[in-house]
């Protein structure tokens, strides 16, 4: 009776000096159906389906000072993942325009030791801070003095990592959305002897 796991002899190759005998290893059932599902995993986490990213909204957090001082925006973003696993966002980079009008620079690099992981088949709402410089946000709001609300929009690139498990990594998803914030929320940040309170 053949041992399981022992080289099977199924042949032999003849030349003029000697005869060489070749061996193929012989696997189980489990272990053929294991390498084919493996197998199979790995290929299909290699096509990563894009997340779909839009716009929830944005906050104001308060000024951050420096040279020059800042305005610190967070942009809430809601990512769903169609995988049938999970994937995280690595960084964002590209520009968030202000009024339409001014770019500000994006460049969100998520901590290499604490990817921001989201689950398969799930929403999962990212926070992505942005900086500011104070003298636009001051330029933004005395400009929008007649209008109740801000519009913003975010153009840019996504990296993205698929499954916790391979590793596979996808980048330059193109991300295109809008927004919009009150005006109240960006002039609550400036002192009123900048900007008039709104009345």
């Amino acid at each position: 009776m053949r041992r399981r796991g022992r080289p099977v002899a199924i042949g032999s190759i003849r030349s003029r000096r000697r005869a060489t005998t070749v061996f193929v290893p012989f696997f189980s059932s489990r272990t053929r159906r294991a390498f084919v599902f493996a197998l199979f995993a790995a290929t299909n986490v290699a096509c990563v389906t894009k997340p779909t990213m839009h716009l929830n909204h944005a906050e104001i957090s308060g000024v951050q000072m420096g040279v020059p001082p800042t305005m610190i925006m967070t942009v809430v973003v809601d990512v769903y993942n169609p995988n049938g696993y999970d994937v995280a966002v690595r960084a964002m980079r590209g520009q968030v325009w202000m009024a339409d009008r001014y770019p500000v620079a994006l460049d969100f690099r998520a901590p290499a030791d604490q990817p921001f992981w989201m689950p398969a088949g799930k929403t999962t709402s990212m926070r992505v801070p942005l900086y500011v410089p104070l003298s636009l946000a001051i330029q933004v709001v005395q400009e929008a003095f007649a209008s109740p609300t801000i519009a913003y929009r975010v153009i840019g690139r996504a990296d993205v990592t698929g499954s916790r498990t391979f590793q596979v990594e996808k980048d330059d998803y193109a991300v295109d959305e809008r927004g919009t914030m009150t005006r109240e929320q960006m002039a609550a940040i400036i002192p009123n002897s900048i900007v008039p309170p709104p009345r």
